[in-house]
């Protein structure tokens, strides 16, 4: 049997729990400010400035940034926004702030590039000209993360006269909330001309295989560059020369068949005889060059032609080769 004493104390146990229960659901976990909040969508949410929000976390109380771009909310800010969305929430201290983030993806400038030389073809660009972009450097496309990276150029004009021209990009293309951004530049006339597949030092022969064409813009194009390949055929790199760049004449020489310093073959031939010298080269030089050789028994210098690789040909009036005659090994001709 329950005694009355007993029943009294349960009682008052039973009411206690609920009253704590009704206390805390009275009285919920306060607002806790964020530092920090990375977001996806267009508009700010109080979930995204402070935890513990409840039913509350779900509205939209300010716009987002940006894609890719972060703002900074003050304390006075946040208390103003506060007040007027009925939100119970007041700044500790006067540095109270929150960090927020939109996420985004950024358009690359050589999608772009792709876009308008479509667009520029279609307005009439020959296949032999091309552009560049004037503000390339500060160009910057950036859109939502969760958005399809879509291109459309709008609002193309392009001046004939001066060859400029300004377009809009639009991202994602078609979309309401597209990011549009202008974009200008500049159109220009071009040559084909013959460049480097590889990269050819001193000693290296160049041969057709060794060969690919590249666009030069008509402004770029000065007059000691070679834009026929019979130019660079059967020729040598004076100094290294890169891939894929505009080659000058002056760059370029014949392969290399006499070495300064290098021992050579002086030869004399009449319709009478022929008469060879050791000499030693002063100068590199291609076939068909002139060097200057000196001559190894009399030590005199001389001007000889190159003929083939280590043999030069002086003439017949050349002093070194009649004064070194009775001494050179001489070959009647028939």
């Amino acid at each position: 049997m329950i005694r009355p004493h007993s029943l009294f104390i349960l009682s008052a146990a039973c009411a206690a729990l609920i009253g704590l229960a009704a206390t805390a659901k009275a009285d919920p976990l306060p607002l806790q400010l964020k530092t920090e909040a990375a977001i996806t969508q267009d508009v700010i949410r109080v979930g995204d400035l402070w935890d513990n929000a409840g039913d509350k976390a779900d509205m939209a109380i300010a716009q987002a940034p940006k894609p890719g771009r972060r703002i900074s909310l003050d304390a006075r800010w946040l208390y103003q926004l506060a007040n007027n969305n009925g939100i119970n929430w007041r700044p500790a201290s006067q540095f109270d702030h929150v960090v927020v983030e939109r996420s985004g993806q950024s358009i690359d400038v050589s999608a772009i590039e792709t876009e308008l030389r479509e667009a520029l073809t279609l307005e009439g660009l020959p296949p032999s000209s091309t552009f560049e972009i004037t503000n390339r450097q500060t160009l910057s496309v950036v859109i939502p993360s969760d958005a399809p990276a879509t291109l459309a150029i709008k609002d193309l004009v392009v001046d004939t006269r001066t060859q400029r021209f300004t377009a809009t990009v639009e991202a994602p293309a078609g979309s309401p909330q597209a990011t549009r951004v202008k974009v200008a530049g500049r159109t220009f006339s071009t040559t084909r001309i013959p460049v480097l597949m590889r990269a050819m030092n001193k000693g290296d022969t160049i041969g057709s295989q060794d060969l690919i064409w590249a666009e030069v813009r008509d402004d770029n194009l000065r007059q000691d560059l070679v834009v026929d390949p019979k130019q660079l055929i059967g020729l040598e790199p004076k100094q290294l020369l890169k891939a894929n760049s505009p080659i000058r004449l002056a760059d370029l020489q014949r392969p290399m068949a006499v070495s300064r310093n290098g021992l050579v073959t002086m030869l004399l031939q009449t319709p009478f005889m022929t008469l060879t010298a050791q000499g030693k080269a002063m100068d590199d030089g291609g076939i068909g060059d002139t060097v200057r050789v000196t001559n190894l028994q009399t030590k005199q210098v001389i001007e000889a032609r190159v003929q083939a690789a280590g043999t030069v040909v002086v003439s017949a009036t050349s002093q070194i080769i009649q004064t070194a005659a009775s001494r050179a090994v001489a070959t009647i001709a028939n």
